[in-house]
Protein backbone atom coordinates (compact mmCIF):
# COMPACT_ATOMS: atom_id res chain seq x y z
CA UNK A 1 0.00 0.00 0.00
CA UNK A 2 0.94 3.64 -0.15
CA UNK A 3 3.94 4.74 1.86
CA UNK A 4 2.05 7.26 3.96
CA UNK A 5 3.44 10.25 5.82
CA UNK A 6 2.07 11.04 9.24
CA UNK A 7 1.30 14.75 9.48
CA UNK A 8 2.16 16.41 12.77
CA UNK A 9 -0.96 17.09 14.81
CA UNK A 10 -1.07 20.23 16.88
CA UNK A 11 -2.96 20.80 20.15
CA UNK A 12 -6.62 21.69 19.81
CA UNK A 13 -6.74 25.50 19.70
CA UNK A 14 -10.13 26.71 20.90
CA UNK A 15 -9.56 30.30 19.78
CA UNK A 16 -8.92 29.20 16.21
CA UNK A 17 -12.03 27.05 16.16
CA UNK A 18 -13.96 30.07 17.46
CA UNK A 19 -12.56 32.22 14.66
CA UNK A 20 -13.52 29.80 11.92
CA UNK A 21 -16.90 28.73 13.24
CA UNK A 22 -18.19 32.12 14.35
CA UNK A 23 -21.87 32.59 13.67
CA UNK A 24 -22.77 35.91 12.04
CA UNK A 25 -26.05 37.00 10.58
CA UNK A 26 -24.28 38.63 7.61
CA UNK A 27 -22.06 35.62 6.87
CA UNK A 28 -21.76 34.46 3.27
CA UNK A 29 -21.43 30.73 2.75
CA UNK A 30 -18.42 29.58 0.75
CA UNK A 31 -20.10 26.29 -0.17
CA UNK A 32 -16.96 24.25 0.37
CA UNK A 33 -17.46 20.54 -0.28
CA UNK A 34 -15.91 18.07 2.20
CA UNK A 35 -15.47 14.32 2.20
CA UNK A 36 -13.11 11.76 3.75
CA UNK A 37 -12.00 8.14 3.52
CA UNK A 38 -9.99 5.88 5.83
CA UNK A 39 -7.26 3.35 5.03
CA UNK A 40 -4.98 0.98 6.94
CA UNK A 41 -1.89 2.55 8.49
CA UNK A 42 -0.29 0.56 11.34
CA UNK A 43 -1.36 -1.60 14.27
CA UNK A 44 -2.33 1.40 16.42
CA UNK A 45 -3.64 3.93 13.91
CA UNK A 46 -5.73 4.26 10.77
CA UNK A 47 -5.07 6.78 8.02
CA UNK A 48 -7.76 9.38 7.35
CA UNK A 49 -7.77 11.51 4.21
CA UNK A 50 -9.83 14.72 4.10
CA UNK A 51 -10.92 15.95 0.67
CA UNK A 52 -12.17 19.45 -0.13
CA UNK A 53 -13.20 21.47 -3.16
CA UNK A 54 -14.47 25.01 -3.63
CA UNK A 55 -15.45 27.45 -6.34
CA UNK A 56 -13.09 30.42 -6.61
CA UNK A 57 -15.98 32.67 -7.64
CA UNK A 58 -17.26 32.57 -4.04
CA UNK A 59 -14.06 34.17 -2.73
CA UNK A 60 -13.28 37.85 -2.30
CA UNK A 61 -10.17 38.23 -4.45
CA UNK A 62 -7.96 41.27 -3.85
CA UNK A 63 -5.77 43.00 -6.46
CA UNK A 64 -2.06 42.41 -5.96
CA UNK A 65 0.40 43.49 -8.65
CA UNK A 66 -0.63 41.71 -11.87
CA UNK A 67 -3.08 39.23 -10.33
CA UNK A 68 -5.89 38.75 -7.83
CA UNK A 69 -5.11 36.81 -4.66
CA UNK A 70 -6.78 35.37 -1.61
CA UNK A 71 -6.23 32.59 0.93
CA UNK A 72 -8.73 30.02 2.11
CA UNK A 73 -8.07 28.87 5.69
CA UNK A 74 -9.10 25.36 6.67
CA UNK A 75 -9.21 23.70 10.03
CA UNK A 76 -10.08 20.13 10.93
CA UNK A 77 -10.69 19.47 14.62
CA UNK A 78 -11.35 16.00 16.02
CA UNK A 79 -12.20 15.11 19.59
CA UNK A 80 -12.58 11.57 20.91
CA UNK A 81 -16.18 10.98 21.91
CA UNK A 82 -16.69 10.76 25.68
CA UNK A 83 -13.26 12.07 26.63
CA UNK A 84 -11.24 15.27 26.59
CA UNK A 85 -7.87 13.52 26.59
CA UNK A 86 -7.44 12.78 22.88
CA UNK A 87 -7.71 15.79 20.61
CA UNK A 88 -6.40 16.58 17.14
CA UNK A 89 -6.33 19.75 15.13
CA UNK A 90 -4.89 20.66 11.77
CA UNK A 91 -4.87 24.17 10.31
CA UNK A 92 -3.69 24.91 6.79
CA UNK A 93 -3.92 27.66 4.18
CA UNK A 94 -4.75 27.33 0.48
CA UNK A 95 -3.47 30.27 -1.60
CA UNK A 96 -5.49 31.42 -4.61
CA UNK A 97 -3.86 33.43 -7.41
CA UNK A 98 -5.96 34.45 -10.41
CA UNK A 99 -4.53 36.42 -13.33
CA UNK A 100 -7.84 37.42 -14.90
CA UNK A 101 -11.13 37.50 -12.97
CA UNK A 102 -13.12 37.66 -16.22
CA UNK A 103 -11.55 34.59 -17.85
CA UNK A 104 -11.92 30.83 -17.69
CA UNK A 105 -9.46 30.51 -14.79
CA UNK A 106 -12.03 31.83 -12.31
CA UNK A 107 -14.51 29.11 -13.31
CA UNK A 108 -12.21 26.33 -12.11
CA UNK A 109 -12.91 24.35 -8.95
CA UNK A 110 -9.92 23.89 -6.67
CA UNK A 111 -9.53 20.42 -5.14
CA UNK A 112 -7.18 19.32 -2.37
CA UNK A 113 -6.66 16.83 0.41
CA UNK A 114 -4.78 16.34 3.65
CA UNK A 115 -4.10 13.18 5.64
CA UNK A 116 -3.66 12.31 9.30
CA UNK A 117 -2.87 9.10 11.18
CA UNK A 118 -5.53 8.69 13.90
CA UNK A 119 -6.19 6.00 16.54
CA UNK A 120 -9.43 4.09 15.84
CA UNK A 121 -12.57 5.17 17.67
CA UNK A 122 -15.59 7.45 17.58
CA UNK A 123 -14.90 11.14 17.09
CA UNK A 124 -16.72 14.43 16.95
CA UNK A 125 -15.35 16.21 13.88
CA UNK A 126 -15.52 19.92 13.10
CA UNK A 127 -14.38 21.23 9.72
CA UNK A 128 -14.30 24.98 9.09
CA UNK A 129 -13.27 27.20 6.19
CA UNK A 130 -12.95 30.99 6.09
CA UNK A 131 -11.96 33.50 3.42
CA UNK A 132 -8.98 35.43 4.77
CA UNK A 133 -9.91 38.55 2.75
CA UNK A 134 -13.47 38.52 4.09
CA UNK A 135 -14.00 36.58 7.31
CA UNK A 136 -17.81 36.77 6.92
CA UNK A 137 -17.44 34.23 4.11
CA UNK A 138 -17.41 30.96 6.04
CA UNK A 139 -18.50 27.36 5.82
CA UNK A 140 -18.58 24.78 8.60
CA UNK A 141 -19.41 21.10 8.92
CA UNK A 142 -19.88 19.08 12.09
CA UNK A 143 -20.22 15.32 12.10
CA UNK A 144 -19.77 12.20 14.17
CA UNK A 145 -17.10 9.95 12.65
CA UNK A 146 -16.17 6.34 13.34
CA UNK A 147 -12.52 5.57 12.51
CA UNK A 148 -12.28 1.79 11.99
CA UNK A 149 -9.49 -0.44 13.19
CA UNK A 150 -8.00 -2.31 10.23
CA UNK A 151 -6.79 -5.79 11.09
CA UNK A 152 -3.54 -7.28 9.84
CA UNK A 153 -5.11 -10.76 9.90
CA UNK A 154 -8.64 -10.98 8.48
CA UNK A 155 -9.82 -9.96 4.99
CA UNK A 156 -10.86 -6.30 4.98
CA UNK A 157 -11.53 -3.39 2.59
CA UNK A 158 -10.75 0.26 3.12
CA UNK A 159 -13.37 2.92 2.56
CA UNK A 160 -14.30 3.32 -1.09
CA UNK A 161 -13.06 6.69 -2.35
CA UNK A 162 -15.19 8.16 -5.13
CA UNK A 163 -13.16 10.21 -7.59
CA UNK A 164 -13.47 12.52 -10.56
CA UNK A 165 -10.46 10.91 -12.26
CA UNK A 166 -7.88 8.15 -11.74
CA UNK A 167 -4.84 7.83 -14.00
CA UNK A 168 -1.62 5.86 -13.93
CA UNK A 169 1.04 8.11 -12.44
CA UNK A 170 3.67 9.03 -15.02
CA UNK A 171 5.92 11.41 -13.14
CA UNK A 172 8.58 10.26 -10.72
CA UNK A 173 7.59 13.21 -8.53
CA UNK A 174 4.59 12.11 -6.47
CA UNK A 175 1.96 14.78 -5.84
CA UNK A 176 -0.58 15.08 -3.08
CA UNK A 177 -3.06 12.79 -4.91
CA UNK A 178 -0.60 9.95 -5.49
CA UNK A 179 -1.54 6.51 -4.15
CA UNK A 180 -0.04 3.17 -5.15
CA UNK A 181 1.15 4.14 -8.67
CA UNK A 182 -2.07 6.10 -9.37
CA UNK A 183 -2.99 9.78 -9.35
CA UNK A 184 -6.34 9.65 -7.55
CA UNK A 185 -8.34 12.90 -7.86
CA UNK A 186 -11.18 12.97 -5.30
CA UNK A 187 -14.68 14.26 -5.90
CA UNK A 188 -15.62 15.82 -2.52
CA UNK A 189 -18.99 16.94 -3.86
CA UNK A 190 -20.00 13.35 -4.61
CA UNK A 191 -22.18 14.39 -7.57
CA UNK A 192 -22.08 12.68 -10.97
CA UNK A 193 -24.20 12.65 -14.10
CA UNK A 194 -24.61 15.70 -16.33
CA UNK A 195 -21.11 17.12 -16.86
CA UNK A 196 -19.38 14.27 -15.00
CA UNK A 197 -20.92 10.97 -16.16
CA UNK A 198 -18.09 8.60 -15.19
CA UNK A 199 -17.77 7.51 -11.56
CA UNK A 200 -14.20 6.53 -10.65
CA UNK A 201 -13.61 4.46 -7.52
CA UNK A 202 -10.54 3.51 -5.50
CA UNK A 203 -10.29 0.94 -2.68
CA UNK A 204 -7.59 -1.07 -0.92
CA UNK A 205 -8.02 -4.76 -0.02
CA UNK A 206 -6.04 -6.12 2.93
CA UNK A 207 -5.10 -9.62 4.10
CA UNK A 208 -6.13 -11.69 1.10
CA UNK A 209 -5.80 -15.32 2.28
CA UNK A 210 -2.98 -17.47 0.92
CA UNK A 211 -4.85 -20.51 -0.40
CA UNK A 212 -3.16 -23.30 -2.35
CA UNK A 213 -6.52 -24.57 -3.60
CA UNK A 214 -7.46 -21.42 -5.49
CA UNK A 215 -5.21 -18.63 -6.73
CA UNK A 216 -8.08 -16.23 -7.49
CA UNK A 217 -10.64 -14.08 -5.67
CA UNK A 218 -13.74 -12.22 -6.79
CA UNK A 219 -14.41 -8.50 -6.76
CA UNK A 220 -18.01 -7.35 -7.16
CA UNK A 221 -19.80 -4.03 -7.07
CA UNK A 222 -23.48 -3.14 -7.03
CA UNK A 223 -25.10 0.25 -7.52
CA UNK A 224 -28.38 0.47 -5.63
CA UNK A 225 -30.88 3.30 -5.75
CA UNK A 226 -32.59 4.87 -2.73
CA UNK A 227 -35.27 2.17 -2.84
CA UNK A 228 -32.68 -0.63 -2.59
CA UNK A 229 -33.07 -1.71 -6.21
CA UNK A 230 -29.88 -2.90 -7.95
CA UNK A 231 -29.32 -0.66 -10.98
CA UNK A 232 -25.83 -1.80 -11.98
CA UNK A 233 -23.61 -4.74 -11.10
CA UNK A 234 -20.29 -6.19 -12.16
CA UNK A 235 -18.24 -9.18 -11.02
CA UNK A 236 -14.56 -9.78 -11.81
CA UNK A 237 -12.28 -12.73 -11.02
CA UNK A 238 -8.72 -11.68 -10.19
CA UNK A 239 -5.48 -13.51 -9.56
CA UNK A 240 -3.79 -13.21 -6.19
CA UNK A 241 -0.49 -11.34 -6.11
CA UNK A 242 0.36 -11.06 -2.44
CA UNK A 243 -1.96 -10.35 0.46
CA UNK A 244 -3.01 -6.86 -0.66
CA UNK A 245 -4.70 -5.45 -3.73
CA UNK A 246 -5.58 -2.02 -5.06
CA UNK A 247 -8.95 -1.87 -6.79
CA UNK A 248 -9.69 0.94 -9.22
CA UNK A 249 -12.41 1.15 -11.84
CA UNK A 250 -15.19 3.16 -13.45
CA UNK A 251 -18.98 3.13 -13.54
CA UNK A 252 -21.00 4.87 -16.24
CA UNK A 253 -23.57 7.06 -14.52
CA UNK A 254 -25.00 8.71 -17.65
CA UNK A 255 -28.02 6.37 -17.73
CA UNK A 256 -28.86 6.59 -14.00
CA UNK A 257 -31.84 8.72 -13.01
CA UNK A 258 -31.49 11.68 -10.68
CA UNK A 259 -31.26 10.59 -7.04
CA UNK A 260 -29.14 9.13 -4.25
CA UNK A 261 -27.31 5.84 -4.86
CA UNK A 262 -25.10 3.49 -2.88
CA UNK A 263 -22.03 1.74 -4.27
CA UNK A 264 -21.60 -1.60 -2.50
CA UNK A 265 -18.11 -3.01 -3.05
CA UNK A 266 -17.38 -6.64 -2.08
CA UNK A 267 -14.40 -9.01 -2.11
CA UNK A 268 -14.99 -12.77 -1.90
CA UNK A 269 -12.44 -15.57 -1.49
CA UNK A 270 -14.46 -18.74 -1.96
CA UNK A 271 -11.51 -21.06 -1.31
CA UNK A 272 -10.91 -19.56 2.12
CA UNK A 273 -14.64 -18.97 2.68
CA UNK A 274 -14.17 -15.30 3.63
CA UNK A 275 -15.57 -12.03 2.34
CA UNK A 276 -15.54 -8.30 3.09
CA UNK A 277 -17.58 -5.32 1.93
CA UNK A 278 -17.55 -1.54 1.96
CA UNK A 279 -20.06 1.02 0.71
CA UNK A 280 -20.30 4.67 -0.28
CA UNK A 281 -23.22 6.93 -1.12
CA UNK A 282 -23.23 9.37 -4.04
CA UNK A 283 -25.68 11.54 -5.95
CA UNK A 284 -26.63 11.45 -9.63
CA UNK A 285 -27.96 14.54 -11.39
CA UNK A 286 -29.37 13.72 -14.81
CA UNK A 287 -32.27 16.18 -15.20
CA UNK A 288 -33.51 14.63 -18.43
CA UNK A 289 -34.02 11.18 -16.89
CA UNK A 290 -36.16 12.00 -13.86
CA UNK A 291 -35.86 10.20 -10.52
CA UNK A 292 -35.69 6.49 -9.61
CA UNK A 293 -39.05 4.77 -9.24
CA UNK A 294 -40.76 6.18 -12.33
CA UNK A 295 -43.46 8.77 -12.84
CA UNK A 296 -45.19 7.98 -9.56
CA UNK A 297 -42.76 10.15 -7.60
CA UNK A 298 -44.08 13.53 -6.59
CA UNK A 299 -42.14 16.74 -6.98
CA UNK A 300 -41.69 16.77 -3.21
CA UNK A 301 -40.15 13.29 -3.34
CA UNK A 302 -37.80 14.37 -6.11
CA UNK A 303 -36.81 17.41 -4.10
CA UNK A 304 -35.94 15.50 -0.95
CA UNK A 305 -33.96 12.99 -3.03
CA UNK A 306 -31.76 15.81 -4.27
CA UNK A 307 -31.28 17.32 -0.80
CA UNK A 308 -28.85 16.75 2.05
CA UNK A 309 -31.57 14.86 3.96
CA UNK A 310 -31.57 11.99 1.43
CA UNK A 311 -28.33 10.56 2.89
CA UNK A 312 -29.09 11.19 6.58
CA UNK A 313 -29.80 8.20 8.81
CA UNK A 314 -32.50 7.98 11.50
CA UNK A 315 -30.17 9.16 14.27
CA UNK A 316 -29.07 12.22 12.30
CA UNK A 317 -32.63 13.17 11.34
CA UNK A 318 -33.86 12.83 14.93
CA UNK A 319 -30.91 14.77 16.34
CA UNK A 320 -31.41 17.68 13.93
CA UNK A 321 -35.11 17.95 14.67
CA UNK A 322 -34.44 17.81 18.42
CA UNK A 323 -32.07 20.77 17.99
CA UNK A 324 -34.73 22.58 15.92
CA UNK A 325 -37.53 22.20 18.49
CA UNK A 326 -37.07 25.81 19.63
CA UNK A 327 -38.60 27.00 16.35
CA UNK A 328 -41.04 24.10 15.81
CA UNK A 329 -44.74 24.41 16.45
CA UNK A 330 -46.56 22.08 18.84
CA UNK A 331 -48.25 20.48 15.83
CA UNK A 332 -44.94 19.85 14.09
CA UNK A 333 -43.48 18.23 17.21
CA UNK A 334 -46.51 15.98 17.58
CA UNK A 335 -46.40 15.09 13.88
CA UNK A 336 -42.71 14.17 13.95
CA UNK A 337 -43.13 12.00 17.04
CA UNK A 338 -45.76 9.98 15.21
CA UNK A 339 -43.59 9.22 12.15
CA UNK A 340 -42.07 5.73 12.07
CA UNK A 341 -40.35 5.26 8.68
CA UNK A 342 -37.01 6.86 7.78
CA UNK A 343 -38.15 8.11 4.31
CA UNK A 344 -41.13 9.87 5.94
CA UNK A 345 -38.84 11.48 8.55
CA UNK A 346 -36.54 12.72 5.78
CA UNK A 347 -39.51 14.18 3.92
CA UNK A 348 -40.80 15.83 7.10
CA UNK A 349 -37.47 17.49 7.93
CA UNK A 350 -37.07 18.63 4.33
CA UNK A 351 -40.55 20.24 4.41
CA UNK A 352 -39.87 21.67 7.89
CA UNK A 353 -36.87 23.68 6.69
CA UNK A 354 -38.41 24.57 3.31
CA UNK A 355 -41.26 26.33 5.14
CA UNK A 356 -38.62 28.56 6.70
CA UNK A 357 -36.44 28.98 3.59
CA UNK A 358 -36.37 32.67 2.54
CA UNK A 359 -35.82 31.54 -1.07
CA UNK A 360 -37.24 28.02 -1.66
CA UNK A 361 -36.01 28.10 -5.27
CA UNK A 362 -32.42 27.81 -4.07
CA UNK A 363 -30.79 24.46 -3.28
CA UNK A 364 -29.23 25.92 -0.13
CA UNK A 365 -31.26 27.20 2.81
CA UNK A 366 -29.54 30.14 4.55
CA UNK A 367 -32.02 29.97 7.44
CA UNK A 368 -31.09 26.36 8.22
CA UNK A 369 -27.38 27.06 7.77
CA UNK A 370 -27.53 29.98 10.20
CA UNK A 371 -29.58 28.00 12.72
CA UNK A 372 -27.20 25.01 12.73
CA UNK A 373 -24.21 27.34 13.01
CA UNK A 374 -25.76 28.79 16.16
CA UNK A 375 -26.30 25.27 17.52
CA UNK A 376 -22.64 24.44 16.83
CA UNK A 377 -21.53 27.62 18.60
CA UNK A 378 -23.57 26.86 21.71
CA UNK A 379 -22.14 23.33 21.88
CA UNK A 380 -18.63 24.77 21.75
CA UNK A 381 -19.23 27.46 24.39
CA UNK A 382 -22.13 26.59 26.71
CA UNK A 383 -21.77 22.86 27.39
CA UNK A 384 -22.29 21.94 31.05
CA UNK A 385 -20.97 18.51 31.95
CA UNK A 386 -22.73 15.99 29.73
CA UNK A 387 -25.43 18.50 28.72
CA UNK A 388 -24.80 19.86 25.20
CA UNK A 389 -24.76 23.62 24.87
CA UNK A 390 -27.95 23.84 22.84
CA UNK A 391 -29.95 22.35 25.75
CA UNK A 392 -28.83 25.04 28.22
CA UNK A 393 -30.70 28.31 28.82
CA UNK A 394 -27.91 30.42 27.35
CA UNK A 395 -27.78 28.07 24.37
CA UNK A 396 -31.51 28.38 23.73
CA UNK A 397 -31.42 32.17 23.89
CA UNK A 398 -28.40 32.32 21.59
CA UNK A 399 -30.04 29.98 19.06
CA UNK A 400 -33.40 31.79 19.05
CA UNK A 401 -32.21 35.40 19.21
CA UNK A 402 -28.66 35.20 17.86
CA UNK A 403 -25.47 36.76 19.16
CA UNK A 404 -26.10 39.40 21.84
CA UNK A 405 -25.12 42.98 21.10
CA UNK A 406 -23.60 43.24 24.58
CA UNK A 407 -22.83 40.88 27.47
CA UNK A 408 -22.17 42.07 31.02
CA UNK A 409 -20.29 39.26 32.79
CA UNK A 410 -20.00 39.12 36.58
CA UNK A 411 -18.08 35.90 37.32
CA UNK A 412 -16.82 36.78 40.80
CA UNK A 413 -18.16 39.75 42.72
CA UNK A 414 -17.87 39.49 46.47
CA UNK A 415 -21.03 38.08 48.01
CA UNK A 416 -22.74 37.38 44.70
CA UNK A 417 -23.16 34.25 42.64
CA UNK A 418 -21.81 34.49 39.07
CA UNK A 419 -24.28 36.04 36.64
CA UNK A 420 -24.54 37.47 33.14
CA UNK A 421 -26.81 40.01 31.48
CA UNK A 422 -27.31 39.77 27.70
CA UNK A 423 -28.60 42.77 25.72
CA UNK A 424 -30.30 42.70 22.31
CA UNK A 425 -30.81 46.21 20.94
CA UNK A 426 -32.78 45.28 17.81
CA UNK A 427 -35.13 42.68 19.32
CA UNK A 428 -38.60 44.03 20.24
CA UNK A 429 -37.15 47.51 20.59
CA UNK A 430 -34.45 46.36 23.00
CA UNK A 431 -34.54 43.49 25.49
CA UNK A 432 -32.29 41.87 28.10
CA UNK A 433 -31.80 38.40 29.56
CA UNK A 434 -30.51 37.73 33.09
CA UNK A 435 -28.69 34.44 33.78
CA UNK A 436 -27.48 33.24 37.21
CA UNK A 437 -25.16 30.32 38.02
CA UNK A 438 -27.43 29.09 40.80
CA UNK A 439 -25.64 25.77 41.38
CA UNK A 440 -21.99 26.85 41.17
CA UNK A 441 -21.27 24.37 38.34
CA UNK A 442 -21.30 26.84 35.47
CA UNK A 443 -24.93 26.19 34.52
CA UNK A 444 -26.31 29.69 34.01
CA UNK A 445 -30.12 29.52 34.20
CA UNK A 446 -32.42 32.22 32.87
CA UNK A 447 -34.15 33.94 35.81
CA UNK A 448 -35.56 37.07 34.14
CA UNK A 449 -36.05 38.71 30.76
CA UNK A 450 -37.78 41.79 29.35
CA UNK A 451 -38.60 39.93 26.11
CA UNK A 452 -42.15 38.85 25.37
CA UNK A 453 -43.06 35.22 26.12
CA UNK A 454 -39.95 34.79 28.30
CA UNK A 455 -39.71 34.38 32.08
CA UNK A 456 -40.23 37.66 33.94
CA UNK A 457 -39.21 38.27 37.54
CA UNK A 458 -38.57 41.79 38.84
CA UNK A 459 -36.97 40.27 41.97
CA UNK A 460 -34.50 38.05 40.07
CA UNK A 461 -31.54 39.47 42.04
CA UNK A 462 -32.68 37.41 45.02
CA UNK A 463 -30.95 34.47 43.33
CA UNK A 464 -27.56 36.17 43.64
CA UNK A 465 -27.11 35.12 47.28
CA UNK A 466 -23.91 33.15 47.84
CA UNK A 467 -25.39 30.07 49.53
CA UNK A 468 -25.84 27.14 47.16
Amino acid sequence: MKNRLSIKLFPFVSSVILLLSCSRSDAQTLNVNFDFATFRYDSLRSYMEFYYSFDMRAMKLAKADSSYVDTLLFQVGMQRTGTDSTRYSELWAVPVDVRDTTGEQLKHTLIGQIGVAVPPGNYSMHIAAVDRNDTTRVDTVQSSVMIPHYSFRKLEISDVELCSQITQAESATHGVFYKNTYDVIPNPKGVYGAGLPIIYYYAEVYNIPDSTRDSTFKVEYQVRDSYGQVRKTRETTKKKFGDTSVEVGTINGSDLKTGVYTLLFSVIDSAANVSAASSRRFFIYNPGLGAPGGAGNSLAGMSVLSSVFATMDDEQITKEFEEARYIATAGEIQQFEGIQSLPAKRQFLYDFWQKRNPNPALNSNPYRIEYLQRVAYTNDHFRVGSTPGWRTDRGRVYIVYGKPDQIDRHPNEGNSKPYEIWYYNSVQGGVSFDFVDRTGFGDYTLVNSTARNEIHNDNWQQYLGTSY
